[in-house]
């Protein structure tokens, strides 16, 4: 399967020349520390614009994707939410958190520790973020977590889209590199 990862030029070079570094990754997302790719290369051309907005190193920046071949590897410790639930959002919410927090209300699965090699799951929306910021600010209580979680669940299960984090280095085994475009505007790719 072919999976894309939205990032800076500057960043695509750095993965091409010297590998993928998980040392770079920021650490409370989603599914927690790790590369992230996705299927849909439409999220990915939206994360490259996000990303190279944010890039205030770089005078001038451009979004770019990365496009890798991923296959798959049952021999390693995965794990896949096939839905939007409960449980996919208290994993979530848990790699948002510090460990003591997530521990306090007893969000025990979680890959604060890397327990996952590989996690593939929907993609949340900014609210969780909130959530769990108003979790470490005691602008929520404990108890009325789990009230604040359903809020912003979609009635359907349905994603925002679909990801796919590469959490240790043996499982970066599983993607190859194919190629990276840089997006100079949207609708408009140049393959390099």
């Amino acid at each position: 399967m072919k999976v894309y990862h939205g990032t800076t030029l500057r960043n695509a070079i750095d993965i091409c020349n010297a590998g993928i570094d998980l040392s770079k990754s920021n650490l409370h997302l989603d599914f927690g520390k790790g590369f992230y790719v996705t299927p849909d290369l439409e999220m990915a051309k939206n994360m490259a614009y996000r990303v190279a907005a944010r890039d205030r190193q770089a005078k001038i920046t451009f979004p770019t994707v990365v496009c890798f071949e991923y296959t798959e590897n049952v021999e390693l410790n995965n794990k896949k939410f096939y839905y939007e639930d409960l449980e996919w959002a208290k994993f979530v919410l848990a790699n948002r958190l510090s460990k003591e927090i997530a521990d306090e209300l007893a969000l025990v699965d979680s890959n604060i520790d890397l327990r996952y090699d590989i996690i593939i799951g929907g993609t949340a929306d900014g609210s969780v973020a909130n959530i769990a910021s108003d979790l470490r600010y005691g602008k929520i209580s404990p108890q009325d977590y789990e009230l604040n979680l359903a809020d912003f669940l979609k009635e359907d299960g349905s994603s925002y889209g679909t990801q796919i984090v590469f959490c240790t280095q043996r499982s970066l085994s599983c993607i190859e590199y194919i190629k990276c475009d840089i997006i100079k505007k949207r609708g408009d790719n140049h393959e390099k």
